[in-house]
């Protein structure tokens, strides 16, 4: 099941920082990347970025170190990239895949 995506308010801040849930295996299925979400029974299909942003986020990057590292290696604007990120990281949150990591 495909991960989409619609821009609106997020609750993320650009300083927080996530770890993946412990009940999510990521992994790639025939060379695509997939998140298993072994307590709903759920799989989530990503593309190359948004497995990038799932690999940083889910290992403890601020969001704001995710956004400045990866608009550097892809060249892209500023603007709207890290409003796409934040959005994306909070569809993870509130899909249950991801979950903050207390300071």
């Amino acid at each position: 099941m495909p991960i989409v995506v619609t821009r609106r308010a997020s609750s993320v801040e650009t300083r927080q920082t996530f770890r993946a849930a412990q009940h999510v295996v990521s992994a790639r299925q025939g060379g695509a990347p997939v998140l298993l979400d072994l307590r709903r029974g759920m799989c989530y299909s990503l593309n190359e970025l948004g497995w990038r942003i799932w690999d940083q986020v889910g290992t403890g990057e601020a969001v704001a170190t995710v956004v400045r590292t990866l608009r550097q290696e892809y060249g892209l604007p500023s603007d709207t990239f890290e409003a796409d990120v934040t959005a994306f990281v909070d569809h993870l949150l509130k899909a249950s895949l991801i979950e903050p990591v207390e300071r």
